[in-house]
């Protein structure tokens, strides 16, 4: 479920970078230790390459309604052509976790939490 979900992106994080839409997804994430946290806001699409220098694996983590699918196809696009090894998986875990946006996942591992009694202080 998504506390596996959370880790297999922490464990994913220690060497690959995530790339996400905005500082509210970042911030979701990064209560949960992930490393290596990227945002598009405030970037042009064709710096990427500079960002993410040093990585060789990047996660795409994008929200999944259709500006985030567009997102996803132009940043696809660019980072292919430069040879980065990219990887869609953890989006495809939130759509079928039914998550549509980024920002979701820390209310709905809290509510987890909360659901059935899981940790304190984000430890999921």
């Amino acid at each position: 479920m998504l506390r596996s979900w959370i880790e297999k992106l922490r464990e994913f994080s220690q060497e690959g970078a995530v790339l996400v839409e905005g500082k509210r997804d970042r911030q979701a994430l990064q209560r949960y230790h992930i490393k290596h946290l990227f945002t598009l806001e405030g970037k042009r699409l064709s710096d990427l390459p500079e960002l993410l220098e040093g990585f060789e694996k990047v996660a795409l983590l994008f929200d999944l309604d259709p500006q985030g699918e567009k997102i996803k196809s132009k940043v696809k696009q660019i980072l292919t052509k430069q040879g980065y090894i990219l990887t869609e998986e953890f989006r495809e875990e939130l759509r079928a976790l039914g998550i549509t946006f980024v920002e979701e996942i820390d209310g709905k591992a809290r509510n987890f939490e909360r659901a059935f009694g899981q940790g304190q202080n984000h430890k999921v």
